[in-house]
């Protein structure tokens, strides 16, 4: 694999998002009879951090990706619901909890809700000016990258090797006389990027491994690399674009900079919430007995 790592699902942060927020039924996927709707993702891709966000929407491979590891994950949850899993003592018990938390945050969400007005474009401006000026709104130097990926693993037998060069040999013959995509969409063993005539689309550099990051700089657009030997096999690059950093304008960023704002307006009025709710309900707790929850659970 070409990058090092892709966004983190795990990685829930309160609301940037650049996607549009509107209702949208359109199928994105079908995975064998069922189909996947915009909608469904939507929500996933809006917990995301804005920088993420930022560099998903402009780079349609890793968006992809993306969106593909969280259809996996739905294909799991449906496998699991078709063997009753929900139903073992330990997971009821679970979805129990998960329930009360669910109850209270809706209802801790309703309260805290800040009105539809907020926030005002002053509101926006000031904040745009704090992240630029903070330099939280750079966009790193991308590269647009395509590829002729041949599989073979370091240490395979010497016939798949063998099989392996032979390919590859082609590939860069076939390049010197064919364009590059329809190389790449022929012999190219990465089924995800052949099928696009190899594009990766834009890549940030420190997404990039280094023996290709290295082989990128040093093309002009448009040029094709020597073979690179990777631990998965041999790579040839073309650069198709750079782009240089850039700081994101404030009408690109809009829309995740009034969702980070209206959450930050929610958590401070939670808070205060809460603070009014133990004041009025004064909580005593015996510390000792506390203290020896822990240690029961352990003996």
């Amino acid at each position: 694999m070409i990058t090092k790592y892709l966004p983190c699902i795990a990685f829930v942060f309160l609301g940037l998002a650049p996607f549009s927020l509107a209702a949208d039924a359109t199928i994105i996927a079908k995975v064998g009879d069922c189909e996947v709707k915009a909608d469904e993702i939507k929500p996933m891709l809006e917990k995301l951090p804005v920088r993420e966000q930022l560099l998903l929407a402009k780079d349609p491979a890793a968006l992809n990706e993306f969106v593909r590891t969280l259809i996996v994950q739905q294909l799991v949850y449906k496998e699991a619901l078709s063997k009753k899993w929900e139903q073992q003592p330990q997971v009821m018990a679970q979805l129990e909890r998960i329930r009360q938390q669910a109850i209270t945050q809706t209802y801790l969400q309703a309260i805290a809700t800040p009105s539809q007005d907020f926030p005002s474009q002053t509101d926006l401006q000031t904040a745009y000016d704090t992240l630029k000026k903070n330099n939280a709104l750079q966009i790193p130097k991308q590269y647009h990258l395509a590829q002729i990926y041949i599989a073979c693993p370091k240490g395979v037998d010497k016939s798949s090797e063998e099989k392996a060069q032979v390919k590859l040999d082609a590939a860069v013959k076939a390049i010197k006389v064919e364009d590059f995509p329809t190389v790449a969409k022929s012999l190219s063993d990465d089924v995800a990027s052949s099928q696009r005539g190899g594009d990766l689309g834009y890549l940030a550099e420190a997404q990039i491994q280094p023996e290709i990051r290295s082989a990128a700089t040093s093309l002009s657009k448009g040029g094709t690399s020597d073979p690179i030997r990777m631990n998965d096999g041999w790579h040839v690059i073309r650069l198709v674009e750079v782009r240089e950093p850039y700081t994101a304008t404030l009408d690109e960023v809009k829309i995740p900079l009034t969702n980070e704002l209206r959450s930050q307006r929610a958590q401070a009025t939670s808070k205060a919430y809460l603070a009014k709710l133990l004041q009025q309900n004064p909580v005593t707790l015996n510390e000792i007995a506390v203290s020896k929850l822990l240690n029961s659970n352990q003996q």
